[in-house]
């Protein structure tokens, strides 16, 4: 069932207010009165949609782990400059959520959750299972690690380098992988 489009506007501007919160302070501080005061709406049309502060960020991070899940669109085998260069565009038009986002952690656990769904093989044995989920969590690490980086100014990487890089990292990182899924080629 599709939202109409008031409901749409006050869960975005919910969410929009809670970034922007949590820019200055930790989420255990914000309550929902401060939240609806900043956002400009009543505390019923927040309850309408959330049940509390914690629910909101669920949903950003859920949203946010979505768009940059990169390998969503088609499969693991064979990912695309195309589909590393939305996520850097992305995240670029989207820095101040990013970053907010990693300081728990949380974001970046779901981001492993769903690229393991996509990059290991259900039909591998269970050490060489393993072993691809590990180097997956270090592929997200990698990428989560040199997004931050970059957001924050402590590369001087130009964008189509770091497109390019990420490319190269994911790809190397899932060529290991790889070794895995038929040991007997090892």
């Amino acid at each position: 069932m599709r939202e109409n489009r008031r409901a749409i506007m006050s869960k975005r501007m919910i969410k929009t207010t809670l970034v922007e919160i949590l820019m200055k302070e930790p989420l255990e501080a914000v309550s929902v009165t401060r939240l609806c005061k900043a956002a400009d709406i009543n505390r019923s049309t927040f309850y309408a949609h959330y049940m509390d502060i914690f629910d909101v960020m669920e949903d950003i991070e859920d949203d946010y782990a979505e768009k940059i899940s990169l390998f969503r669109l088609e499969n693991a085998t064979g990912i695309v400059l195309g589909q590393v260069r939305d996520l850097v565009s992305y995240v670029d038009k989207h820095q101040e959520s990013y970053l907010v986002l990693l300081k728990n952690g949380y974001l970046k656990e779901k981001c492993i959750k769903e690229w393991i769904k996509m990059f290991i093989d259900d039909g591998a044995e269970e050490q060489n299972c393993e072993k691809q989920k590990l180097i997956v969590r270090c592929m997200v690490d990698e990428v989560v690690e040199v997004l931050r980086r970059w957001i924050i100014g402590e590369t001087s990487i130009p964008y189509q380098e770091i497109i390019v890089l990420l490319y190269e990292i994911i790809e190397g990182m899932d060529n290991i992988r790889k070794k895995y899924t038929n040991p007997t080629k090892m």
